[in-house]
């Protein structure tokens, strides 16, 4: 009998966390974080890691390294299948939940880049290739993951490509039941959702949050700083000026988001405005999981 996953994708500020936790509830379930900034520790204000929302649900794959260690997709996929055997060992079930795209297909596609070879042909025909060739060659959403140093080294953008290419190729999972909804709504509806959710944080602290990890000498340089929510505040003139790029560059975020998830073919979609979709949900979700017991008995 295939091991059930659930995934619920999407745009950020489209409400994943909270339907995750509403269906961890119904069927005794797990959350894993999808999610490519939540992973550092002590980045909690910028990167949305509302603890409260989650409750008493054990919420996996968040505070898993300081801001300053290097983690890649590949540091991600190892931990993250290692705590959905935990949790399939104690017959509960996971729940991936997130936005970064690339996160939950290292998940749900049979592929480590860690065991990716080099592809000698594809370094030949690239080894004369300009930055901006090669970058142009990178979707938009995988390029973000990407730190200021990265995506202007050659080989280090020829080895994404690498394992773009390979991850293309790999076939989706066997051994695995995986149901994989995705959350969208109007683009108006969406701005509207981040913006309140940046003014949100503004109000939590998150100036002092970035003080703190300054003075704890973490720089502006790493990869972790130089994510959305924190990167915004290095050179602004003002908040106001910080504020307005921080909204600007989520909204840009949720459109790059969405045209990689609209990507995956096995998405079954949900509008989540208006608020008329959980039950939807929680019936797909439910006819679903308890398949696993039709299953077993023919």
């Amino acid at each position: 009998m295939m091991q059930k996953l659930l995934v619920i994708g999407g745009a950020t500020a489209t409400g994943k966390t909270e339907i995750a936790v509403h269906l961890a509830k119904l069927f005794g379930g797990e959350l894993v974080s999808a999610d490519s900034r939540q992973v550092y520790k002590g980045m909690d204000i910028g990167t949305g890691k509302d603890l409260s929302e989650v409750a008493d649900i054990p919420l996996w794959m968040i505070d898993v390294v300081a801001p300053d260690e290097e983690f890649s997709v590949s540091h991600y996929a190892r931990l993250a299948k290692s705590a959905i055997t935990d949790i399939r060992k104690r017959k509960k079930l996971p729940i991936v939940v997130g936005g970064t795209g690339l996160y939950i297909q290292s998940l749900t596609h049979g592929f480590d880049t860690i065991d990716i070879p080099p592809n000698k042909k594809l370094r030949e025909k690239l080894k004369d290739a300009s930055v901006r060739q090669l970058q142009g060659m990178i979707d938009r959403s995988v390029l973000d993951t990407m730190n200021e140093s990265d995506k202007n080294n050659p080989r280090r953008l020829i080895r994404k490509i690498e394992i773009i290419a390979h991850t293309t190729k790999s076939r989706i999972v066997e051994d695995q039941d995986v149901l994989f909804i995705g959350l969208t709504a109007p683009m108006e509806e969406l701005y509207r959702r981040i913006d309140a959710r940046v003014e949100k944080r503004v109000t939590q602290g998150i100036k002092d949050e970035i003080q703190t990890l300054l003075r704890k000498g973490y720089s502006w340089d790493l990869p972790s700083m130089n994510t959305l929510g924190y990167k915004q505040w290095k050179d602004a003139f003002s908040d106001e000026e910080a504020i307005i790029r921080w909204k600007y560059d989520e909204h840009a975020y949720a459109r790059r988001q969405i045209t990689w998830f609209r990507k995956e073919k096995n998405i079954v979609w949900f509008d989540i405005h208006p608020s008329n979709s959980f039950a939807a949900i929680e019936k797909l979700v439910r006819e679903w999981y308890t398949k696993k017991y039709y299953d077993n008995e023919s």
